[in-house]
């Protein structure tokens, strides 16, 4: 409740009156307040302005006002803010006073009154609000590149939340160590005990077992995501838990956390589903772009690289942060991504080869973990694949021993390079890293494939469907290994199944229609190849579509 300002009478005559100065303070206040917002329940804070943020006018009788006045003060949440703007030798000097004994004094020059009231509600809302305070400064920070005046924005930050770390109340702790997280320069491997420390105040708070089981997605941790993904879910099940957060986020965060287990589990179409279906909830913009950018990556993982380029090239980057700018296309790398899937290496390792060169360096330490455990291993396989082999176990012994994806690719390097003991034992460690997991276990049938070991080849097929029953590689890869062994009907099945978990994929349709062709159903077989001539090809399974269907138009 901002109530009326004193103001002599010289500045009233100037149309500066004790009402207008009360709502240019209101205009301030809720600038900040929409600048900070967070998901973070308003009612989780001591001073709760989330309900009406309001200028208190006189009037005769019992009015509207006076009547929430009323009520609110006997409910005792109200937060009185008033004060006096008067003519000092040099200027003006505004003071502010709020209910709770917060008190705030600031000068400038006569003609810039504005900038005073401006300098005095930041004031009151860092001492009223330091959690909202503080994340209105990283924000700040974010929109900025590196620099001094980031920098500073970003040292005042970290010095509120770390005031919030010795808080009597444990709620003001617990906030104090998740807003510390979401800074640039905490790098992901110090948010990690930062999260716990919140997480031994509160074990099941969703938004900490949310933000943590993404930092452990960026460490590689992807064993442990998975089961915080899980951990999560069951405490958002909880409606106690689920009011620990932001009510305009709950929605939101409840599919995001699906997403990642369908992510995690190789469900991608799945993960695309419950992602458009956030994105039509999310009205915050930064999470509506993150989304988008995660829908990329969920329709190459589906074998649509076109349609992931085309989604990427339409995200509206102007309204993206510096830092989301300069990084969109370097942690995501859709058109590395789409390039890989179709076995375009050169120019994957083009794009990945730049990024590591010109983009990756220049990150902060909030984005720069992925550089490791995310464009490190695609780089050293992508060299592998173009014959770069020892360029690629250089770099790939530079990863961490405990990202999931590193050791995977250690071992399909390893192979690669004939050194089959090696990967045996890189295969290993990544499946014992990621028990839960289906992706090491159908890349280690894939090596067994090549070694001619099909038996074997489909026994971790098999495992990883268990693991990831909706992803649609394994049971392209079994029908293969079927395929090889003469049994078309078999393979069919499993063709028919992975379409239905990745419709879309074109060397499925492809091999599709060799089986059905050993089969002699001919009509059948062309009509999977037409499919296929409408969906993306590498130019080798392009030429051989164009090839199979020339020739059964001449006989």
């Amino acid at each position: 409740m901002i109530q009326r300002f004193s103001v002599p009478p010289e500045l009233v005559e100037d149309g500066l009156d004790g009402r207008a100065v009360a709502a240019l303070f209101q205009d301030e206040l809720v600038r900040l307040d929409a600048a900070s917002t967070s998901v973070r329940p308003a009612t989780s804070f001591r001073n709760d302005w989330s309900e009406a943020i309001t200028v208190e006018v006189e009037a005769g009788g019992l009015s509207l006002t006076d009547t929430y006045r009323a009520l609110t003060r006997w409910l005792g949440q109200e937060t009185y803010v008033g004060g006096g703007l008067s003519r000092t030798t040099t200027g003006l000097e505004l003071v502010v006073r709020s209910s709770d004994g917060t008190a705030v004094t600031v000068q400038g020059p006569v003609d810039r009154p504005s900038d005073l009231i401006r300098q005095a509600a930041e004031r009151v809302y860092e001492q009223t609000q330091p959690y909202r305070y503080a994340v209105y400064l990283n924000n700040s920070g974010f929109a900025l590149p590196a620099g001094p005046e980031r920098e500073a924005l970003q040292d005042r930050s970290r010095a509120i939340m770390t005031v919030l770390l010795s808080s009597p109340s444990e709620t003001e702790r617990l906030w104090g160590n998740n807003g510390l997280t979401a800074r640039l320069d905490t790098s992901a491997r110090d948010a990690v005990p930062l999260l716990e420390t919140g997480l031994e105040i509160d074990a099941e708070h969703p938004v900490l077992l949310l933000n943590l089981l993404r930092i452990e997605g960026q460490l590689g941790l992807e064993e442990a995501a998975f089961l915080g993904a899980q951990r999560a879910a069951r405490s958002m099940s909880d409606p106690g838990n689920l009011a620990k957060i932001s009510p305009d986020r709950q929605a939101t965060f409840v599919l995001l956390n699906e997403a990642i287990l369908a992510d995690l589990q190789g469900d991608w179409l799945q993960a695309l589903e419950i992602r458009t279906r956030a994105a039509s909830k999310t009205s915050f913009r930064p999470w509506w772009l993150d989304i988008a950018r995660d829908r990329v990556d969920t329709l190459t993982a589906l074998h649509q690289p076109s349609a992931a380029l085309a989604l990427n090239n339409r995200l509206p980057l102007e309204f993206l942060s510096y830092t989301q700018r300069t990084a969109n296309r370097a942690l995501y790398l859709p058109r590395a991504e789409a390039a890989a899937s179709l076995n375009q290496w050169p120019q994957a390792l083009a794009v990945l080869g730049a990024f590591e060169a010109e983009v990756a360096p220049t990150l902060p330490p909030r984005t720069s973990t992925a550089r490791q455990t995310y464009l490190w291993p695609k780089l050293a396989y992508a060299r592998a694949r173009t014959g770069d082999l020892a360029g690629a176990q250089a770099l790939i012994a530079a990863t961490p021993l405990d990202c999931y994806l590193c050791v995977r690719e250690r071992a399909r390097i390893a192979e690669l390079a004939g050194d089959r003991a090696a990967a045996d034992r890189w295969s290993a460690e990544a499946r014992r890293q990621g028990p839960s997991l289906p992706f090491a276990f159908a890349e280690w049938g894939q090596m067994l494939m090549a070694r001619g070991d099909i038996a074997g080849a489909i026994d971790f097929y098999e495992q990883a469907i268990e693991r990831g029953p909706r992803w649609a590689d394994p049971q392209k890869y079994w029908g293969d290994a079927l395929m090889a062994q003469g049994d078309e009907a078999g393979a069919i099945r499993k063709y028919r199944a992975a379409a239905e978990r990745a419709p879309r994929w074109g060397a499925l349709h492809l091999a599709w229609g060799r089986a059905l062709e050993a089969q002699g159903r001919r009509d059948q077989a062309r009509e999977k190849y037409t499919e296929a001539a409408r969906m993306d090809l590498s130019a080798a399974d392009r030429a051989e579509v164009v090839r199979r269907l020339g020739a059964r138009t001449q006989r």
